[in-house]
């Protein structure tokens, strides 16, 4: 009994060491960094020709989970790897909508952007893990503190092609 375990441990042990890990690579983030030199929404907008929708309200995608922002709002969202006091440009927004009108993107709107700028990157609230089996004498406590990215939404802007 003990040699077939020893020839299971060795073969998978080998079978470990002769697959290759996976690496998995990560989506393109639906962010677009300014350079230095475009730091305001107004160089911005006249440079690509997009115009501010006035009263409106969107619906973006960011770091896989879709907030609805409007002008003046702040979000936190998961760790995004940019500098705090960075003005970037939501690209993946999936829906606009004014008192007149709505725009559902399929899946995207394709002339419509928003303005942000990253306010701060602290840690978000601690979350205590509690696991526990009855009548077994187990318990285990952890607890985790996930990073954040505060953002500020600016203006919802839309080509004027």
């Amino acid at each position: 009994m003990n040699r077939i375990t020893t020839n299971f441990l060795k073969s998978s042990s080998q079978l470990s060491k002769s697959t290759p890990k996976a690496h998995f690579s990560t989506i393109s983030t639906p962010i677009t960094q300014l350079p230095s030199s475009l730091v305001s929404e107004e160089e911005y907008n006249k440079k690509n020709n997009f115009t501010p929708i006035d009263n409106s309200f969107a619906v973006v995608h960011i770091s896989g989970k879709q907030f609805k922002v409007i002008k003046g709002d702040v979000i936190m969202t998961d760790r995004l790897n940019i500098n705090v006091g960075e003005h970037i440009v939501l690209d993946k927004v999936l829906l606009v909508g004014t008192k007149e009108s709505t725009m559902i993107g399929k899946p995207l709107v394709e002339s419509v952007k928003v303005h942000a700028y990253v306010e701060e990157q602290p840690k978000a609230e601690h979350v205590i893990i509690f696991k526990h089996k009855p009548r077994k004498n187990y318990k285990r406590t952890t607890g985790y503190q996930a990073l954040a990215t505060h953002i500020r939404i600016g203006d919802i802007i839309q080509s004027n092609n």
